[in-house]
């Protein structure tokens, strides 16, 4: 069974398990908690997702990795290294530390990957909450890998593997695990990255590691409860609208555009710049002082 195969086995089952199990608890405690409805949301726009990767992004990223490969990688690495397998995983995790940065800091990002954050729920079904548009963009950061000296096959393996490492992050069933705090990318940490509250804002972008957050200053530690979703809530289970909401938004932006300067500003400047904005820190939605 190869890893792709596996993860469309075990995804599945980790949600719909926990549903199940929720469900239970309700049952026992009386109280109705776990939102099956957002759960169908999520899972829909999953299924969209993969449907868009399947037949598109999976074989253009394939494609560039094994152009990289063939006319510009230097020199190979070779796989029977015992540092070879994490070597190109910590670059994976890498490339996904950056790409997951962008996707908070650059508009036309950000356009894409608010669609993750827009539930405001936080179990395993908010994993595969995931634009069809993602691939389209992910694609340019793996291609260190290649570069380093792995092969197109071990890069998309490698890019699996940190993909499939996030379905765990996404759950409030495990609290903090001590000592690996430090080093792993834990579900404390992600909770903190879907949180709305001020100081959990742009953070904790890591995929298997934390140690790029650490290193270059976008590490928050969970200490107040999280109030999950977007600064401004996108009030919506419309699968279409829940895709494309932000994209309306930078086009009317753009529409409005005064000079060729703004215009490239709201593409490639943070969420919620503005001609009169000064730069600011913002994320998930749209700079305070803004309204969208």
């Amino acid at each position: 069974m190869d890893i792709n195969t596996f993860g469309w086995i075990f995804v599945p089952l980790m949600i719909f398990g926990e549903g199940v199990v929720r469900t239970i608890h309700d049952l026992k405690s009386q109280k109705k908690s776990f939102p099956w409805k957002d759960l169908i949301s999520n899972f829909s726009i999953g299924l969209i997702d993969r449907a868009f990767t399947n037949t598109l992004w999976t074989g253009l990223m394939f494609f560039a990795m094994q152009a990289v490969a063939t006319h510009v990688q230097p020199f190979k690495v070779d796989m029977s290294a015992w540092w070879a397998w994490p070597l190109a995983i910590l670059l994976s995790d890498f490339a996904y530390y950056w790409y997951h940065r962008a996707g908070h800091e650059i508009r036309l990002f950000w356009a894409v990957h608010n669609v993750h954050h827009s539930s405001t729920f936080y179990n395993f079904s908010t994993s595969v909450r995931l634009s069809c548009f993602e691939g389209l963009l992910r694609w340019p950061f793996w291609v260190i890998v290649p570069l380093a000296g792995f092969s197109a096959e071990v890069t998309m393996i490698v890019y699996l593997v940190v993909r499939l490492y996030q379905v765990l992050l996404h759950t409030e069933y495990v609290g903090k695990l001590g000592v690996l705090e430090y080093v792993l990318s834990t579900p404390s940490h992600h909770r903190v990255h879907h949180g709305r509250n001020e100081a959990y804002l742009d953070k904790n972008y890591g995929g298997i590691t934390i140690i790029w957050d650490r290193l270059f200053g976008t590490f928050a530690e969970e200490k107040e409860a999280v109030d999950y979703g977007l600064v401004k809530q996108l009030d919506s289970n419309n699968l279409i609208w829940i895709n494309v909401h932000e994209f309306v938004k930078l086009g009317s932006d753009l529409k409005n555009s005064r000079r060729w300067s703004d215009a490239v500003s709201y593409v490639f400047g943070r969420p919620g710049w503005t001609p009169e904005a000064l730069p600011v820190a913002v994320t998930h939605e749209v700079a305070p002082q803004t309204a969208h």
